[in-house]
């Protein structure tokens, strides 16, 4: 097996080496058959259980904005999903991006179940399953990742780009970028950037997800959605998975009077409460479905919300820190002139 994990772990030692930061954040293991889980690394000898298999467990970017010191200077292994993230939560000031690194992986879908035995990668048209180069399996990727358009981490301060032969190439995009390759003595190199095939796939398979839906008139899709809402046991997995979903008092939780408590399934505002709030912004991580012990679809419901609002706003989350999104900044003149019918 490649170690694909290589030209990563050098970045993330050079980064610590160098003090440009105090830890690094990524996901890891302590031995081939153990579970990949997220690592607070401070010692350049530990960036060896660094991994980038194509899974991906939690939010990374959740987990700083959780967890993370907000006095230390930070490096970050992640993916382009919750390098959007980190954006998003910076405009909401739960970060501040000054003190992060971020080094963004190219990503062309995860897996949301692992199988321990298996070390699966994933490529734009290929993936290797124990070492052996196959034609992509679409299927077997989360369905966030089947509709996602944003493969290359354009919005990390370094995006790393891994072929299925193992070569590498990686891109500055930022000073901070530029001072992170220079510590690693890596040379900035314009990596690749046709998204053609990628937005084509992305294309074919919103198509399939949402098709079906946009055919319903209003009462079908109401009736649809509210009889997948109404598997919800209220185990707030949704929530707590959400890298935007950052509220300290929650107006969720049974002591808020917004959601009658001790009711399953809990009422419907629980779920249209959550998608008003973060449904401009979503950055397709997929969390959300990944969490849910019911199956309920809640990355397709609010991927398609998010699109819609994207065609009307021309909003695009996670890309630029100074664009603000719609439902937080927009007032009623704004959705006159982008003819949004107030009536």
């Amino acid at each position: 097996m490649k170690n694909y994990s290589k030209v990563i772990q050098n970045i993330a030692r050079a980064m610590l080496r160098a003090g440009l930061v105090d830890e690094v954040v990524a996901f890891g293991r302590d031995s081939p058959a153990s579970d990949i889980i997220p690592l607070f690394i401070t010692d350049e000898r530990d960036v060896e259980k660094i991994v980038t298999v194509s899974y991906y467990p939690c939010s990374l970017a959740q987990l700083v904005a959780l967890y993370g010191d907000k006095n230390k200077r930070i490096g970050m292994i992640v993916r382009p999903c919750d390098a959007r993230a980190m954006v998003e939560l910076a405009k909401r000031r739960q970060v501040n991006l000054d003190n992060f690194y971020i080094i963004g992986i190219e990503c062309y879908g995860v897996l949301r179940t692992r199988n321990k035995n298996e070390e699966i990668y994933i490529f734009p048209n290929e993936m290797e399953i124990d070492g052996e180069l196959k034609t992509l399996d679409e299927g077997i990727l989360s369905p966030n990742c089947r509709r996602c358009e944003y493969p290359i981490p354009t919005m990390a301060d370094v995006s790393c780009r891994i072929e299925p032969n193992g070569e590498s190439s990686v891109t500055a995009n930022t000073e901070k970028g530029r001072a992170v390759l220079a510590a690693a003595n890596i040379s900035s190199q314009q990596s690749p950037s046709d998204r053609t095939a990628i937005k084509e796939r992305a294309a074919r398979w919103q198509e399939k997800d949402f098709g079906e839906l946009k055919k319903m008139n209003r009462d079908e899709r109401l009736k649809y959605w509210l009889n997948q809402l109404d598997k919800c046991i209220k185990c707030y997995g949704c929530r707590d998975s959400c890298p935007l979903c950052y509220c300290e008092v929650c107006n969720l939780c049974p002591e808020k009077p917004l959601i009658q408590g001790g009711e399953i399934p809990p009422e419907r505002l629980f779920h249209i409460t959550r998608l008003m709030h973060v449904g401009d912004s979503c950055c397709n991580c997929g969390q959300c479905e990944a969490a849910c012990p019911m199956g309920i679809p809640l990355s397709r419901l609010y991927h398609m919300l998010y699109k819609e609002l994207s065609s009307i706003f021309g909003y695009e989350s996670g890309l630029n820190v100074n664009s603000l999104p719609p439902i937080s900044s927009i007032n009623e003149e704004d959705l006159v002139k982008t003819g949004v019918d107030l009536g």
